[in-house]
Parts: C-alpha cells; structure tokens; sequence
C-alpha cells in the first residue's frame, strides 16, 4: 500500500512539473501584455521626457556645430531624453535631407544615438537588483501626480514617473509568465543551447527590424536572459544582431530622401556593421564573457547591459577618428545623382526646405522645423513685397515669373504648414508648444495675406504701365517715406518672431504707427492734389488702393509680432536693436 502511494505521488509531481495547455496559453497572454506594458512605459517615458525636455532639446540642434565630440554628446544625450535612436537618426536623416546638416556633422550624432540607447538597457537591468517594487510603485505614484497636479508640469512628470514604473511592472509580468516555460526542458534546451552565433545575429537582427525598436528586443533578451540563464557569450552574439536590426529605422526613412540623407542612413549601418565585424572574433575567441561575469558576478541582466554599453562606447571610441573616411565611403557606395531636386535654391516650388514628416516623431525638434520654414515663408513674402513696391513706383512690371514662383510656393505652404500644424497638435506636447503652435497658424494665415496684398501692388503696377503713367515725384517721396516705416515693421516684427523678444514689440508698435499717420497724411495730400488737378482721377485711384493695401501690410506684420506674447512669459533681449 505504501509502494503504490509512493509510486502514485511520484507520477503526479512529475506530471504537474509540466504546464498544461491552459497554463501555457495564459502564460502566453500575460508575456504579451509584459511586453505591451513595457512598450507603452519605454515610449511614456521618452515622450514626457521630450516634452519637459523640448526647449533644450532645439536649443541644442539650433546650435549644432562640425565639432564632432559636441556631436557625439548631442546624439547621446538627445537619444538618452527620448529613449529611441531610431527618432534621432530618422531625425539626423530629414535634417541633412533639408539641407540643414552635412554629413560630416550628422556621422558623430548617429555614434552618440547608439550610446544613449544603451540607458534603456541600463534601466531594464535594474530589476535583477531585486528592487522592482520599489520602482514598480513610481507607476501609481506617477498617475496620482496626473490626476491631482493642476501644473502643466507636474502632470508630465507624473506621467514620466508612471512610465518608469511601467517599465519594470511590465518587465516583472514578462519574467513570470516566461517562468512557466522553464518546465518545458524542449524550450529551456532551445534557448539555452542555442549558441551558434551567426544564428543569434539573425535571429536578434530580424526581431529587431521587425519590431522596429532596439529598446524592445533588448528588454525582451535581457528578460530571457534572466529567466532562462542564456549564457552572456549568446546574449553579446545577439547585442550585435540588435544593433544591426535597429538600422531598419533609419534606412526607411530614408525612402524618398536626397542623396545624402540616404548617405547618413547608410553611415549608421555601416558603424553598425563594421561593429559587429570588431567585435565578432572577440566574443568568439576572446574571454570577455568571463571579464562581465566575474566584474557582475551572478546578474546576467547586468552582464547584458553592460556589455551592450561597453560595445557602443567602444566602437564609437574607434570609429570617431574617422569620420571623414565613413563619410568618404558612404560617397562612393552612394554616387551623388545629378537631379533638379539637388539644386539649391532658397525655396523649391511645392516642397518644404525645413518640415520633414519624419521629424514628427520628436515634436520638439519639428516644432522648431516649422518655425524656420514660416521664416523662410517671411522671407518670401518680403521678397514679393519689395518686388512690387519696386514696380508700382517705376510704373512698369519687371520679373513677373520669379513673383508669380514665390506667389505660388508662399500658397504652397500656407496650406501645407496648416497641415502639418494639425498633425503636430496631436502629438504629446507641453502647454507652452500648444499656445505655440496655435499662434502659428495665424502667423501663416498672416504672411499669406500679405502676399495677397503684394499681388494687389503688383496689379496696380500693371494698371499703371498700361495707363502708361507713374506717380508725381512728390507722391512717390511720400511713398518712400511711407513704405521706409513698413521695411522696420518687416524687420523687427520677423526677429521678435524668430528670437521670442518681447522688447522688440515696442520697437515693431513705434513704426506701425508711424506707418498709419503717414496714410493719414498721404491720402490726405493726394486729395488735395486731384482737387489742384495735379494728378489724373485714375491714377489718383490705383494710389489710394496702394496706400490702403501697404497699411495692411504692415498691420499684419505686427500681428506676426504680437503672436509671441501667447507663448513668451517674461521680456527677452537677444537681438540688438539697431536705430
């Protein structure tokens, strides 16, 4: 009797080792939603990050310089705020893609985005300290700071913190479900005893351009490693799959970009690939997988961390001396393709110089895009401006093609910025970039409206030429005198735009109104020079309108100043006034 009680307890704890189906599909299910939780915390993370982050982040691309240690920095540090490489090469793409960066500067921020992407690795491997509570807590924290905080700001930390604490909620949900299928000897031995290392470049390659994020398929291979005890020799194999995989980004965004946009995509693969070359034969042959192991003795999720950093920090270290040879190769991989869209101009009829749809993925920086691209609509209709007073003055209509191109694109990108502007609204931004972008809108509706205007000018230019006809000398000093206050109103009302100078607005608000008295003066002498028959009834006309139209003009370039006021808290000084 105690023989087959024996047996009969023996059966059944070998059979309840062995999941069934039922526990299986359920471990399934909560490995998937780990790894949803962790997605969603990485990317709730990155995005508030970026938001709290926003100012300094365009600051810091508005500045970028060729020395390519400031370059390196700034991809790291702009990679570690918004925790995806993949943003800020697809990023560095539509910038040189803009014309906005050579390759030379782009090539150490591509080296820097792949070292500030190790600090998702970092945070991830955090849990085998056994502190996963303790930060696991920050997600409850973090929600209760976005439902009480009534600070704009303390809604986005709160929201930062609850994403952090995501993270390891949804890496702790993957490990335990994971922990079902170390019963199953067939998965273990699979996982554990597979060490061929170009199949674990492959593997880890395909999974991370399928995913399209090197920060997920390292949480995931740091949670296997953890759980299953991959050795570290596997999971640095696989380090150098993942930092290949994640090129994939980079290279679709490149579809349908200049040359040497496709360049830059290029550059990060080949670091990449030229990384995983080095570093090949000293995984295989060296002992480096012991140097981890007894540096971070039994934290495997450590060991993986470290060595994905190690690899990055080092690679960069090498390859940094030679950014002129990448990019020299990159010339000769990828020839430079003689095309009208190469051909540099101060704008291209129906294309954006600044805005690329690639960008939006950091709104921060394609908040900062768009406001270079309304300056180059300013600077486009002032073009158009001068052209026509130009005109209208000599009574005779010269470069019409040029102002009907300029006419045409200022058309262009008041539809295309407003669209763009949709999109952009409904990305995670900051209170601050909300009134931004509102005011946006009417500044572009604005510069439209003083093309309109300069349209109308040139018209009268053609009324004038067809009259065969000009205005008196005393009329057109008043003009000049008139239209000197408008050229002021131009100039400052664009720098207190484009810096954000409050004190500029004084200045813009002095010559608008010398602008409107010398309409009052100068309809009030034409008057009395049609009643001394000094000038012709239709002349007298197309001057009237003329007057009228250039005090519109000036009245929405200082609406264009005015727009600062809803985002600029305090007065700024950054552009000398000149007297």
């Amino acid at each position: 009797m105690n023989f087959f009680g024996a047996l009969l307890a023996n059966v059944t704890t070998a059979t309840s080792t062995i999941p069934g189906v039922m526990e299986i599909i359920e471990s399934v299910l909560l490995m998937l939603a780990g790894t949803g939780v962790f997605l969603i915390g990485i990317n709730a993370m990155g995005s508030n990050l970026e938001t709290l982050a926003g100012s300094k982040i365009r600051t810091i691309f508005d500045k970028i310089s060729g020395n390519r240690f400031t370059g390196l920095l700034t991809g790291a540090g702009v990679t570690a705020v918004i925790q995806s490489s993949g943003a800020t090469t697809v990023m560095v793409v539509g910038f040189v893609n803009a014309g906005l960066m050579t390759l030379t500067q782009a090539t150490p921020i591509i080296m820097g985005a792949n070292i500030g992407t190790t600090i998702t690795a970092q945070i991830v491997a955090l849990e085998s300290l056994k502190i996963t509570a303790w930060f696991a807590v920050l997600a409850a924290v973090g929600a209760f700071m976005q439902m009480l905080g009534k600070k704009d700001s303390i809604k986005k930390i709160g929201a930062l913190l609850a994403g952090l604490g995501m993270v390891f909620v949804g890496m702790n949900v993957m490990k335990e479900s994971m922990s079902v299928f170390t019963k199953i000897p067939a998965i273990t031995d699979a996982l554990v005893k597979t060490t061929n290392p170009a199949l674990l470049i492959i593997i880890a390659m395909a999974l991370t351009a399928l995913v399209q994020s090197s920060s997920a398929t390292t949480g995931i291979m740091i949670a296997l490693a953890g759980t299953f005890g991959i050795p570290i020799k596997s999971i640095m194999f696989a380090t150098l799959g993942v930092n290949i995989g994640s090129c994939v980004t980079s290279i679709i965004a490149s579809f349908g970009t200049n040359t040497n946009a496709k360049r830059a995509s290029f550059i990060h693969l080949l670091f990449n690939v030229i990384g995983a070359i080095v570093f090949f034969p000293i995984i295989f042959w060296a002992p480096i997988d012991k140097l981890f192991e007894a540096m971070f003795p039994n934290l495997i999720e450590t060991q993986c961390a470290m060595f994905h950093t190690f690899f990055n920090v080092a690679m960069t270290l090498l390859l940094i001396p030679f950014v002129k040879t990448l990019v020299w190769i990159a010339t000769k991989v990828i020839p430079e393709k003689k095309s009208k869209d190469d051909i540099e101009e101060n704008f291209m009829p129906e294309r954006f110089k600044y805005i690329d749809k690639r960008i939006l993925s950091t709104p921060a920086i394609a908040i900062n895009q768009t406001k270079h691209e309304i300056i180059l609509m300013s600077e486009l209709a002032y073009k158009n401006f001068k052209l026509s007073l130009s005109c209208v003055k000599n009574g005779k209509v010269e470069k019409q093609e040029k102002f009907a191109d300029r006419e045409k694109h200022l058309n262009f990108l008041n539809r295309e910025i407003s669209k763009f502007l949709v999109e952009l609204s409904a990305k995670e931004i900051s209170f601050k970039d909300e009134l931004m972008l509102a005011s946006f809108y009417h500044v572009v509706s604005d510069l439209e409206r003083v093309g309109d205007y300069s349209e109308n000018i040139m018209e009268y230019a053609e009324e004038l030429q067809r009259l065969k006809t000009t205005f008196s000398d005393m009329a057109i000093a008043q003009l000049d005198e008139m239209t000197e206050a408008i050229h002021k109103v131009f100039e400052f009302a664009v720098k207190a735009f484009e810096y954000q100078d409050m004190e500029l607005l004084e200045t813009v608000y002095k010559y608008e109104d010398m602008v409107d008295d010398f309409k009052s003066i100068l309809d009030r002498d034409h008057i009395k020079r049609l009643n001394n028959n000094q000038c012709s009834a239709s002349t007298g006309a197309v001057y009237l309108s003329l007057v009228s139209n250039l005090e519109r003009i000036s009245d929405h370039m200082q609406n264009i100043a005015k727009s600062i006021t809803d985002y600029t808290a305090k007065p700024k000084k950054v552009y000398a006034i000149i007297k």
